[in-house]
């Protein structure tokens, strides 16, 4: 993995060079869509754009989270405070878009989806940051 630090004439997104913006955006999209698929696979077996239908919400409330990361300027790649944003605006914008939209909020279902948008869109930036603070370490 390349260094995250941009050269001088490099506009930030989100505290990251472009390319590593996108990506982390891109893992986030991953793990809603994970998200959404796996609901599918649990309560309804019906054709792939399922899927979609399930998201649809969350993926709104992830873009509006990265909105915000964006326009404070906020590193996304850490686990505080762009992953607790990113994984509260992305829940609370989903159920609320969801819920206007005439589909279901089953307490469970409440439940099951804010852990597992917690532990995957704050995860993968914990690790990240402990991967790279270890690295820093051992170099440095």
């Amino acid at each position: 993995m390349s260094s995250t630090k941009p050269d001088d004439s490099s506009p930030l997104i989100a505290g990251l060079v472009p390319k590593w913006a996108v990506a982390a955006f891109a893992v986030d999209v991953f793990f809603v869509l994970l998200f959404a698929f796996a609901g599918r696979q649990s309560h309804d077996s019906g054709p792939a754009l399922v899927v979609l239908r399930i998201a649809w919400p969350f993926l709104i409330g992830l873009a509006a989270a990265w909105a915000v990361l964006i326009w404070r300027r906020w590193p996304a790649a850490r686990a505080w405070p762009a992953g607790v944003i990113v994984w509260l605006g992305t829940y609370v914008i989903g159920m609320v878009l969801r819920g206007l939209s005439g589909e279901g909020l089953a307490p469970a279902f409440l439940v099951v989806s804010l852990l597992f948008l917690g532990l995957t869109l704050v995860g993968w930036r914990g690790y990240v940051s402990a991967k790279l603070h270890y690295r820093s370490r051992r170099v440095g």
